[in-house]
């Protein structure tokens, strides 16, 4: 990548579970960096499908601290330098699943909906800067969180990595709101033809409770071996 972008390429290696986030700016180099891009896709799923009682023990705080307060907090410290600049680009990687409350995933559809709220706030707040600001809301993407490998890709339902990211990165700085590529618009779309009241009906118990569930616990069965 350096050489075919000509570019430095720095690492820090933060554990966004366990360390304490106030000291996320103790990075070497942190407090130094000019931010132009951030995006800000930190998060962690539940490794089993169930209600509250049969998930493991404390993984609903878990969830909020990676996936919801790191994204505020680093909101918190770039934002300021970028209002300040008046220019740079802000995504934040939310979910299809906080579109509405979904049972037997409470935390993680509970985040995502936070991180889209927050955002379309940001977005009113920084309408008359020169700042970017986007929620990108994707379903299924073949990525570990979601219990997918690369090699579970359809195209349709659940979308290969490389292929989300060539179709998101050209929405940057053009949509406040998007799904991030055509396969997930299309999804929403279809979701947004029949109410609510059936789609929940439908969804927890054929996918949520049914395909989905499956996977997670077939998935996480091969981590353990």
């Amino acid at each position: 990548m350096t050489s075919r972008y000509n570019c430095d390429i720095k690492t820090a290696i933060f554990d966004f579970e366990k360390d304490d986030l106030d000291r996320v700016i103790d990075l070497p180099g942190f407090r130094d960096l000019e931010v132009g891009i951030l995006i800000n896709c930190v998060g962690i799923g539940t490794e089993k499908i169930g209600n509250l009682v049969e998930l493991p023990a404390g993984i609903g705080s878990k969830i909020v601290k990676v996936s919801l307060l790191s994204c505020i907090k680093m909101l918190e410290l770039i934002l300021p330098g970028m209002a300040k600049r008046d220019k740079g680009i802000i995504v934040n990687i939310a979910s299809f699943l906080g579109w509405r409350s979904l049972p037997y995933m409470s935390t993680y559809p509970a985040t995502k909906a936070a991180i889209t709220f927050y955002t379309d706030t940001l977005v009113d707040e920084f309408k008359h800067t020169n700042l970017k600001i986007q929620c990108l809301i994707p379903a299924f993407v073949a990525t570990k969180i979601a219990s997918y490998d690369p090699k579970d890709a359809d195209g349709l339902y659940v979308v290969e990595p490389t292929t989300f990211a060539r179709q998101a990165v050209r929405l940057i700085g053009n949509y406040p709101l998007s799904t991030g590529c055509f396969a997930h618009d299309l999804q929403a779309a279809l979701c947004n033809l029949v109410s609510f009241w059936l789609f929940k009906k439908l969804f927890v118990r054929l996918v949520i409770l049914g395909v989905y569930k499956q996977r997670v616990d077939e998935y996480q069965t091969r981590k353990e071996q």
